[in-house]
């Protein structure tokens, strides 16, 4: 027996170190792929995370795409708007050509009571600026939206006087035949000039016509407005 003692010794000792190794390996082995299976699902969850971002920046673009156009669609409506009032403002303040249906009064000197009368005072004959005043305030009265004379456009702050023999409008003179245009309602307008001065007009015998028009074209006021006081508040 003890011929076989020294390698069963050394059979054992070398069957300990092959156990040994191959459960090490085994261990190695189970650790690996255990750090494997822990690694394939962080890769899972990152690339879940990753569509999620892409999808979330997708998202954001879209929303943010969004958000332009409806900036831009107020921005345009805002300006729309504000194109809309300012072309009212010039249209009222009479800045901007107009038309519209409204009538023609047309007045001229009484030339044939000049003539007749030599020897009367001719003052008596001729058109004056308080004619024209008295026809421009009952046409305003009778709801005119436009009036011009002559071509000159009244505004606010426009000015009918008298300057000798000469009558000044917007500093400009003019001089009979005078034609009145007022774009509004021809009836309302014609029933208001009718109870005053027109009928004063024809009855002294002075040339006055009256016509209505449906396409009355007036043009916008060409001189300066000038404020040296007025500021806004």
């Amino acid at each position: 027996m003890r011929k076989y003692a020294i390698p069963l010794t050394i059979l054992c000792i070398i069957s300990g170190f092959f156990l040994a190794f191959q459960l090490k390996a085994q261990s190695k082995t189970t650790n690996f792929d255990a750090i494997s299976q822990k690694n394939a699902n962080l890769i899972k969850v990152i690339q879940a995370l990753e569509k999620e971002i892409e999808s979330q920046e997708d998202q954001i673009e879209i929303m943010r795409n969004q958000f332009n156009e409806l900036q831009n669609q107020s921005t345009k409506g805002q300006l729309q708007d504000l194109q809309q009032e300012i072309r009212q403002a010039k249209i009222k303040a009479g800045l901007t050509p107009v038309i519209g249906k409204g009538i023609i009064i047309t007045l001229d000197d009484n030339k044939e009571g000049l003539l007749n009368s030599p020897h009367e005072d001719p003052n008596k004959y001729i058109i004056h600026y308080e004619h024209l005043l008295n026809l421009i305030n009952e046409l305003k009265i009778g709801g005119a939206e436009a009036i011009a004379i002559n071509g000159q456009r009244l505004i606010t702050n426009s000015e009918i006087r008298c300057v000798g023999n000469l009558i000044l409008i917007n500093t400009t003179r003019i001089a009979p035949p005078f034609e009145i245009c007022a774009i509004g309602s021809p009836k309302l307008m014609l029933e208001s000039v009718s109870l005053g001065q027109l009928n004063l007009l024809k009855a002294a015998h002075y040339p006055v016509t009256v016509i209505e028009k449906d396409d009355l074209i007036l043009p916008a006021y060409k001189g300066e407005m000038q404020f040296k006081y007025v500021n806004p508040h």
